[in-house]
């Protein structure tokens, strides 16, 4: 195999452009949200304190709040009650309920309506309102409009033709089969789990209007009413103007040449988390748009109705209207929502710390470094960064029984995806000690074609933490194998670290070990590739040379 790693981790990036950024948007606009107040909330003042997500610590600095955008046109009809006393949320075609008293519960609506299709009218008062929204999404940035964005009115067999010539013309279809494995080894997947038809069920379900940066076109839905369509053009227009500044595809690639040339594993290690983090960025703008959008009407914005985005946040657990998506496994949902959650509340706090201009123009010039940086904005907004680790040769470390099969970074956002999956109620307690971390799976000459070896390797900013991982790791261990028993270390071997976990399992020997912050994990490989890995990543040992060929 190519020295390179052959799949992404989370494959976040390339396989879900076109249809994935439009999935939060998709369920957002078909969803009703619940909230126990009245959408109310004024501009707050300068000294109030800054909008905090449940997965971040208070920011360094206090908020500016901005004054909600203006546009020449109303992006969408005002404020109206209904009937059942929910406030409607303009231009989305969904209400804030109010809860029932005692129940704690919202009134769902009773019947989705039928697909219709939209006529020749409606579609040119779609392809204007780009224009109009257009302006809106710069206004709301400040970021320029270069030129108008190209619009294309498409069916629903055209869009499952997209996705289904995709999947099959991309190298992105290797890739997946590749992570399959990865992703069930670490338990993130279950055995025998169809990535491949999964994913293009998934796709098929969640696709929206989206934008295009190969042909610089926005591409809107026949079957979806204007209503529906509206915000998510101001989420899709937003990307238009990103790429009118930075270039999207470049940009995101974060250095790399394009996504198929293979990098070195220290430059793959960096790489990787900055384009993860980079599609936050892409992505959390553009929701920070559409709930501008969306609120603008009623006078409010993002950061001066706090209660009706949390609302709207917290609603999107309802996937009644997305039955192949609330069955996909937590790895696939939360892998696809990541760049919208994390990624919103990212820009957010940027915002209300920094003011608009930094929140977008700002951020796309001095773009976050990692994924730690996304779920922690803090740390954006302090240049706190964490220095990657020096990764060894790892195709020497492993042979010559074993070959590369593939190598990936592994982020905060992988750990919090580790502890979700490994049954921990308290995930921020583990990834926010995530100092770094790679994982470098191989293959036996000699194994079956879909058993692979696993090293992983990350470290932590304290002993303690790192024991913690490690303990996370091996009580969810056994239930990832057949056959799983633990046994005791040797006391005589006096290179074992104080802390080790060892099973037997019925693919080979696994072992979790502890040496100061570092935490290694093998499982698969023999004892002397073990032990070597033990020397160079906890001990600090030298690859031992390898011994000259003979001449003839």
């Amino acid at each position: 195999m190519p020295a390179r790693r052959l799949a992404r981790f989370t494959f976040r990036r390339r396989l879900t452009t076109a249809f994935a950024a439009l999935l939060w948007a998709a369920l957002f606009t078909g969803a009703v949200w619940s909230q126990t107040t009245q959408p109310q909330s004024p501009a707050a003042p300068p000294s109030s304190p800054t909008p905090q997500s449940p997965s971040q610590t208070p920011s360094p600095a206090q908020p500016q709040t901005s004054n909600p955008p203006s546009s020449t046109t109303q992006p969408a009809t005002p404020q109206r009650p209904n009937n059942s006393g929910a406030a409607q949320v303009p231009g989305a075609g969904v209400g804030v309920q109010n809860q029932q008293p005692g129940t704690g519960t919202s009134q769902a609506p009773e019947q989705s309506e039928p697909e219709t299709h939209v006529t020749k009218g409606q579609a040119k008062e779609l392809f204007r309102s780009v224009d109009e929204i257009l302006d809106f999404v710069s206004q709301d940035t400040g970021l320029p409009i270069e030129h108008k964005v190209k619009r294309n009115l498409i069916t629903r067999e055209s869009v499952e033709k997209y996705v289904n010539k995709r999947m099959k013309d991309d190298k992105d279809e290797k890739r997946l089969e590749q992570s399959r494995l990865v992703l069930q080894k670490f338990g993130l997947l279950p055995p025998g789990y169809d990535l491949h038809a999964e994913f293009v069920r998934l796709m098929g379900e969640q696709v929206a209007a989206y934008y295009d940066p190969k042909t610089k076109s926005v591409n809107l839905l026949d079957w979806v009413q204007l209503d529906a369509q509206k915000p998510i053009l101001a989420h899709e227009l937003t990307h238009a103007l990103q790429d009118q500044k930075v270039g999207v595809d470049k940009w995101e690639l974060a250095g790399a040449k394009d996504d198929s040339t293979p990098l070195p594993d220290q430059q793959e290690y960096s790489v990787e988390e900055a384009q993860a983090a980079r599609q936050c960025v892409t992505e959390g703008q553009g929701m920070a748009v559409m709930f501008d959008y969306m609120l603008a009407p009623l006078g409010k914005s993002l950061l001066t109705a706090p209660g009706v985005v949390t609302a709207m946040q917290e609603g999107m657990s309802d996937n009644k209207d997305s039955p192949v998506f609330a069955q996909a496994p937590m790895f696939l949902k939360e892998s696809l929502l990541m760049p919208y959650t994390f990624g919103l509340d990212f820009v957010k706090t940027v915002m209300a710390n920094k003011g608009k201009e930094a929140a977008f123009a700002g951020i796309l010039e001095n773009p976050p470094v990692d994924t730690r940086q996304i779920m922690q904005p803090e740390t954006y907004l302090l240049h706190q960064v964490v220095a990657p680790p020096t990764i060894p040769d790892m195709d020497k470390l492993v042979a010559p029984n074993y070959e590369r099969f593939d190598f990936g970074s592994m982020g905060e956002f992988d750990v919090y995806l580790l502890a979700k999956q490994y049954g921990a109620n308290d995930a921020p307690n583990y990834y926010r000690h995530w100092r770094g971390g790679y994982y470098f799976a191989a293959r036996a000459k000699t194994a079956p074609k879909d058993q692979i070896a696993m090293l992983y390797w990350s470290g932590w900013d304290s002993p303690e933490a790192a024991h913690d991982f490690a303990k996370l790791y091996a009580d969810y261990l056994p239930k990832r194998y057949k056959k799983a028993a633990l046994e005791a270390p040797s006391a005589a071997d006096n290179k074992v670290p104080r802390h080790l976990y060892v099973f037997e399992t019925d693919e080979g020997k696994a072992s979790i070990e502890m040496e100061g912050n570092d935490v290694l994990i093998m499982e698969g490989f023999d004892d002397t590739v073990t032990e070597r890995a033990r020397d160079v990543l906890l001990f600090g040992m030298s690859l031992p040379a390898q011994p000259a060929k003979a001449k003839n």
